[in-house]
């Protein structure tokens, strides 16, 4: 953690000393008529200015995780010559598929279109290609400017490098699907980074629909489904063992793979919704939530939990999100500890050798 810290701070003065040293490269490959060379650093330079063109054009933020990959990426790209050739339109066609998705995504999720996957897939995909193709023209003309002669195995090379761009258009648009349709966990956790990073882009309005898809999912490993927070509904009153056992649950998220709680949605589906529990408003639910975990499981690991309240059939659903800590979380029961882990769909207690075994295997460094 301290050492990508130390990474995010350095990162502006390499940022722009990476941008110097293309722009030199470019010239001087123009200079020499090295095309393909001249070309693939356009695309790398378009790429280092692409968070600061998405952020002035749609107040769109790229968390610095991601900035910090696209920097590595270029200088890696930049530095493996002649490969090069192969993996950068590859990466335009994947980088520049998933800003056209990014953009279908959040139209989306303003509702200022209707959900399409195979529209939105299609938009990402032919986004991307026309950014290939109009690199391709770019390329032409700088060759005209500059005197150079058009001989026929240029036509080649265009065509092979806009389909290794259509390659990676089509593994954005791929990944993209799974994203929208399946909520595979490691797609999720980049958006939920992305959302974070963009708090004031309104993202609620698709709430219903992921939902309606996770609930055609039993529960296992990755997801759970709880009726309430705190009330039992056999009684009508707060029940402390009824906290406990959400808690349990998110402790077993974080100490294993990651998963998803959704309160307000009992084991059989059935969607009861967090009204149950009697708060005045749903920020009242999120702040006692965050109470609990704050004091049962620990502030220091609230960066690893999302909690997101949107509606489906009119009754407010509770969507905890759980990334799997690098660091064994025990949950607080009194002056007791416990430590919880995800076996299949339930939540078990680990105990001494068990225990000890589990955390040099899941945690070793």
């Amino acid at each position: 953690m301290k050492k990508a810290q130390k990474l995010f701070e350095y990162q502006g003065y390499l940022s722009l000393s990476v941008k110097v040293i293309l722009m030199l490269s470019i010239l001087n490959a123009i200079n020499l008529h090295l095309w393909h060379i001249a070309s693939t650093n356009i695309f790398l330079l378009f790429l280092m200015f692409a968070p600061q063109i998405l952020k002035k054009s749609s107040k769109v933020k790229l968390p610095k995780e991601f900035e910090l990959l696209l920097l590595i990426f270029v200088i890696i790209t930049f530095f493996l010559g002649k490969v090069s050739s192969i993996i950068a339109p590859i990466m335009f066609g994947i980088a520049t598929g998933f800003i056209g998705l990014a953009i279908l995504l959040f139209l989306y999720s303003s509702n200022q279109i209707k959900k399409n996957y195979f529209l939105i897939l299609l938009f990402s995909f032919n986004f991307s290609m026309t950014f290939g193709v109009l690199l391709e023209i770019l390329k032409y003309y700088l060759k005209l400017l500059s005197g150079h002669s058009l001989v026929e195995s240029i036509y080649s090379f265009t065509m092979l490098n806009l389909t290794y761009v259509l390659v990676g258009s089509a593994i954005a648009s791929l990944m993209g699907y799974m994203y929208m349709r399946y909520h595979i966990s490691f797609l999720t956790n980049i958006i939920r980074i992305f959302k974070k990073s963009n708090p004031k882009l309104n993202f609620n309005s698709n709430f219903s629909e992921e939902i309606k898809e996770l609930l055609k999912k039993d529960e296992n490993k990755e997801i759970e489904f709880k009726s309430t927070l705190r009330t039992n509904l056999h009684t009508m009153q707060v029940d402390k063992e009824i906290e406990k056992t959400a808690l349990k649950t998110i402790a077993a998220f974080l100490n294993s793979e990651g998963g998803t709680l959704l309160i307000g949605i009992s084991d059989n589906k059935e969607i009861i919704g967090i009204e149950k529990d009697n708060f005045r408003n749903q920020d009242k639910f999120n702040l006692h939530l965050m109470n609990l975990i704050k004091e049962r499981i620990g502030k220091k690991h609230l960066p690893l939990i999302d909690v997101q309240i949107g509606k489906i059939d009119k009754k407010q659903i509770a969507r905890i999100d759980c990334n799997p800590s690098p660091k064994p979380i025990f949950l607080k029961e009194g002056k007791e500890e416990h430590f919880y882990i995800r076996a299949g769909p339930s939540t078990t207690e680990l105990k001494a050798s068990t225990l000890l075994g589990y955390i040099e295997k899941r945690f070793k460094k």
